[in-house]
């Protein structure tokens, strides 16, 4: 978003899980609920606590902690080794919830996600019933004992505020025209990106609460804390301003077929779903790809790897030519088990020549019209026929590591 756009309502859906670790160990050890837990990678006195739940943060245990001090402060917390693979699991549970709600998902981390809302979905009306719904479903379809706090406005920076302010299982809603009241109710330190130290600053200037810090002008950001101030200012009043530049070197999509799709159609037809995802994903960046990477994994270890350089495209059905053309004589003579397809050789379409040959137009102005369509009613309205069997295949791949949400600067 520009900083000369004027911020707009429910741009933005924050979701953050709560105390994610601690609950997925919950999840599958009922005893654990309601008991204090505490999770470390090392299990020993002098191992640390990465996470912990609700439980034992009563009892005052900190992130960070060793095994030993958490022990000290609750005699009675359940110390449990990490299950990594276990909240990656969940993680992706998670994620294909998100996915049946909008296409339009970024993982933060483990326990973040970030759907940018569009056409109809921006109304207080969809974006709660989308939020509640989310809800329903995670307890429903991932978990009766996880919980989630979600929030909602103009921008990521405001909508992860917003989950934060209710915790657990909070929902908040922020909008612009209502910025004073939901400062008001903040400390400092509930802002994403201030700590002790930036707090004590704010306080020497004699500015002690967000509403305050919310009320300075621009000239005295600029005056007072230079080229930063003036991202605060603007990140304060909604606009999108930590949103990161990327330069886009290939975009793909890989999954790992479940056994019912280990076969010639099965695979096929996950094919199609991944070509599908690709494509859009292709158009909604604005780019145009000129190469192809195709690669599947066998059972026994054997894999097929093959690219190739093409003319400019950006829609569905040429990617699925080169595609299937690329794999004709291959022969699945053992279980396909992992699929990847890639598009290289990026460059944006901004400006792009319309076609002289009025087929092409044609098909190009059709894919458009159909990713509107699943933009503004959902992303499973319009697909192909013969990827109908792999409706609910190939979930987006997930980024998994130690990503955080970072304050930049404008």
């Amino acid at each position: 978003m520009s900083i000369t756009t004027p911020p707009t309502n429910f741009r933005r859906l924050f979701l953050d899980m709560n105390a994610f670790f601690a609950s997925v160990e919950q999840q599958v050890q009922p005893t654990l609920r309601g008991q204090p837990v505490g999770i470390t990678p090392y299990t020993g006195a002098s191992g640390c606590v990465i996470a912990r739940s609700y439980e034992a943060k009563q009892w005052g245990v900190g992130t960070g902690e060793r095994v030993g001090e958490a022990k000290a402060k609750c005699p009675k917390i359940n110390i449990v080794e990490s299950h990594p693979a276990l909240y990656t699991h969940y993680h992706k549970e998670i994620l294909k919830v998100l996915e049946n709600h909008s296409p339009w998902v970024n993982v933060l981390s483990i326990d973040e996600f970030v759907i940018n809302l569009t056409g109809s979905d921006q109304s207080r009306t969809k974006a709660t019933l989308m939020a509640l719904s989310i809800k329903k479903e995670i307890k429903e379809k991932v978990g009766d004992f996880l919980k989630c706090s979600i929030g909602i406005g103009p921008s990521t920076f405001l909508a992860k505020i917003a989950s934060e302010s209710k915790k657990p299982d909070g929902f908040t809603i922020v909008e612009v025209e209502h910025l004073d009241a939901f400062y008001n109710q903040l400390e400092l330190l509930d802002i994403p990106g201030i700590n002790f130290r930036m707090q004590d600053r704010f306080n020497r200037l004699n500015i002690k609460t967000p509403l305050e810090l919310y009320k300075l002008p621009l000239p005295y950001w600029n005056q007072v804390f230079g080229h930063m101030g003036r991202s605060w200012y603007y990140r304060l009043r909604g606009y999108d301003v930590d949103v990161r530049p990327s330069d886009v070197k290939s975009i793909g999509h890989s999954h790992v077929l479940a056994p019912e799709f280990r076969s010639l159609s099965g695979a096929h037809a996950v094919l199609k779903k991944l070509i599908q995802k690709t494509g859009r994903r292709l158009r909604a960046k604005n780019l145009v790809a000129a190469g192809v990477f195709v690669s599947i994994s066998f059972y026994d270890h054997q894999y097929f790897q093959q690219s190739q350089k093409t003319a400019d495209f950006n829609d569905d059905r040429t990617l699925g030519q080169y595609v299937f053309a690329t794999i004709k004589d291959l022969k699945f003579d053992k279980k396909p088990l992992r699929l990847a397809v890639t598009v290289f050789n990026l460059k944006q379409a901004l400006g792009y020549q319309l076609s002289i040959f009025p087929e092409f137009e044609k098909k190009r102005l059709l894919y458009h019209t159909v990713d509107d369509i699943n933009d503004r009613f959902g992303a499973k309205t319009i697909m192909p026929a013969s990827a109908d069997l792999a409706r609910d295949s190939a979930p987006d791949r997930i980024p998994f590591g130690a990503p955080r949400y970072d304050i930049l600067n404008f």
